[in-house]
């Protein structure tokens, strides 16, 4: 944990504290005995290998991690294994703290521990509340707990989307309000911060971030739709060049359709940076006891460039041609109370003019228009 994250760690805590005295001396005053501060600990894992028949390359499922299988390991664990542990502390019935603690594999090749989520929460009414600190981004559906594979049914969520979540949390503030509609309920979040993101070769800054996002739930029907906007630049650390600022703007929509006994889902986004490129997915299961077997189609576009932007860079257009398409059948076990096992299998087709997601491939090694294949396996657990 680093000076900075320490002193983030007490000057919020503190602000917890102190708004946490005052509410407890306005309780008081109008003759209201305040609950006591409660403490819960919790958390949750993967222990997780893959395996991929490209050995040219490295399958990884997040923008940070430096290696995965294929080129590197021909059976890896660092795409999917974590810990983390999170403290929840409620000061008073308004006032409390959320502070996440997250061991994955990183950009530096470690699994040191870091600060993954801290944040204090003010309730003004039940369905309004302010959050102040590190908070998890409402990108997509499960992007705000994307850490968390017990959550969802999938090994990962679909990569061809989520691979576009390089901004995972935000360093500012955000706001909550949720609203009956008839028999819906509809929720409506806003973001404002920025983020710092260390990638194996380069570190990207993005300030100025702002967003809105918001989600209605219908039945057995949720719906999701985001805005958010940013500026951002990037550090090439190989070359020690640092990018311009560049505007940046994600539109994403989704909805999800789950009866109890199978679930059809989908979600779309749109980056709009120096070039525009989209991706999108479609997933659906069917829940048979404790065995939830299901399909997944997902896919991601080549970028192309706006003639407005400035020219780009070799780095850029790595990052605008990476289409691809991935094809998945897994099963999902429940085979005990607040444990799963997945198993699944990925057919992966990289575009004509692109090597994917996949990274390592040496220089002279063109990989473009073929097809690999990945067999995942986790265990996931929450406690």
């Amino acid at each position: 944990m680093t000076k900075l994250n320490c002193l983030v760690v007490l000057v919020l805590f503190s602000v917890g504290i102190s708004i946490a005295d005052a509410d407890q001396t306005n309780l008081a005053s109008n003759n209201v005995v305040a609950d006591q501060p409660t403490f819960k600990l919790g958390g949750f894992g993967t222990l997780g290998l893959s395996h991929s028949s490209q050995g040219m390359g490295d399958y990884v499922v997040d923008t940070a991690t430096p290696k995965g299988a294929g080129l590197s390991n021909d059976w890896s664990a660092t795409n999917n294994s974590r810990f983390a542990a999170h403290l929840n502390a409620n000061f008073t019935p308004k006032v409390s703290a959320l502070l996440q603690v997250d061991s994955e594999y990183h950009a530096d090749g470690t699994y040191r521990p870091e600060i993954e989520w801290f944040s204090v929460k003010y309730a003004f009414t039940p369905n309004f509340y302010m959050r102040v600190g590190r908070i998890a981004l409402p990108t997509f559906m499960d992007s705000e707990n994307w850490d968390v594979g017990y959550s969802y049914t999938w090994v990962t969520p679909p990569v061809d989307l989520y691979h576009q979540l390089s901004i995972p949390s935000s360093d500012g503030i955000d706001a909550m309000y949720r609203a009956e509609i008839g028999d819906a309920v509809n929720t409506f979040k806003t973001i404002y911060g920025r983020n710092t993101l260390d990638r194996p070769n380069s570190v990207t800054t993005s300030k100025e971030m702002w967003g809105i996002f918001d989600t209605l739930e219908y039945g057995q029907a949720t719906y999701h739709a985001g805005y958010q906007q940013r500026m951002s630049s990037t550090e090439y650390i190989l070359t020690g060049m640092t990018g311009p600022w560049i505007q940046n703007s994600d539109v994403s929509v989704g909805a999800n359709y789950d009866p109890g006994n199978w679930f059809v889902m989908s979600e779309w986004m749109q980056r709009r940076s120096i070039y525009l490129s989209s991706a999108m997915y479609v997933s659906a299961g069917y829940r048979i006891n404790k065995f939830t077997p299901y399909l997944t189609h997902s896919q991601n576009s080549s970028g192309s460039f706006i003639q407005s932007s400035p020219p780009p860079s070799a780095y850029d257009l790595q990052l605008a041609n990476r289409a691809q398409s991935t094809d998945s059948f897994g099963v999902r076990w429940d085979f005990v109370r607040n444990f799963d096992f997945k198993i699944q299998y990925d057919r992966v087709t990289l575009s004509d003019n692109s090597n994917g997601y996949l990274i390592n491939v040496p220089a002279n090694v063109i990989l473009y228009g073929t097809t690999f294949h990945i067999i995942s396996a986790v265990v996931d657990f929450v406690f």
